[in-house]
């Protein structure tokens, strides 16, 4: 039989990591960044005055005014972890010949640090890569073009992703959790709602509410 979905997209914050907050939401606590100059930006970015890319870079540069570090920023997502059963659910969907993929907003120091092979694992990593000197000192981030816009879209990068692979969007599952995946669980095939707002489980084709991923295996079964 012809399996209908041929690609496997995932959020990383909340889906393929555990976490108590947003690893961007984090490190603003970590450096102590100014509210007043986050919300700001993002009132600016909002109202489409910057780029999601001027947006990034502003509040990088908050971090590296306050001197973060590559050790300082893997000390403060200390506490995240993989997501429960994230690992044997992506073994098993690549031995039956999913493509996959991740499409996230947040940071790669997060992805990489709880799965160092993500690069074997996922033939596309679209995400915020934080940028260091040889010394590990912070000093930018370089946002993916596809993000270059007047919004973070992941739905324009699933269908960006899918072209690549010969594909539709309807021929591709993505998993997420929070209200930036509202978009891209509406255009793809199978949209999945993990342990999500309540915004986002309404318009998903399927929710699962415990924290394991495991689960999904079931539903793409």
């Amino acid at each position: 039989m012809k399996r209908k979905y041929k690609l496997v997209a995932f959020d990383v914050d909340g889906t393929l990591i555990d976490e108590m907050q947003f690893i961007w939401t984090a490190l603003h606590r970590k450096f102590a960044v100014d509210e007043e100059a986050l919300d700001s930006a993002r009132e600016m970015f909002e109202n489409r005055q910057i780029t999601f890319r001027e947006w990034a870079e502003h509040d990088i540069r908050q971090w590296i005014a306050h001197g973060a570090t590559r050790n300082e920023i893997l000390k403060s997502i200390k506490s995240f972890r993989i997501m429960e059963g994230a690992m044997q659910t992506l073994q098993e969907l690549k031995r039956r010949g999913y493509t996959l993929a991740v499409i996230s907003g947040g940071l790669d120091t997060a992805l990489y640090a709880h799965i160092p092979d993500a690069d074997s694992i996922f033939r596309y990593i679209i995400i915020n890569r934080l940028v260091f000197d040889a010394s590990g000192n912070l000093t930018g981030i370089h946002v993916p073009r596809e993000y270059d816009s007047w919004g973070e879209s992941k739905q324009r990068v699933l269908r960006s992703v899918a072209k690549k692979e010969g594909i539709t969007a309807e021929q591709c599952v993505f998993v997420g959790d929070s209200n930036n995946d509202l978009d891209v669980v509406r255009e793809a095939g199978l949209g999945i709602a993990f342990n999500a707002t309540p915004e986002l489980s309404e318009v998903a084709d399927a929710v699962i509410r415990k924290k394991d991923l495991r689960m999904l295996l079931d539903i793409l079964e």
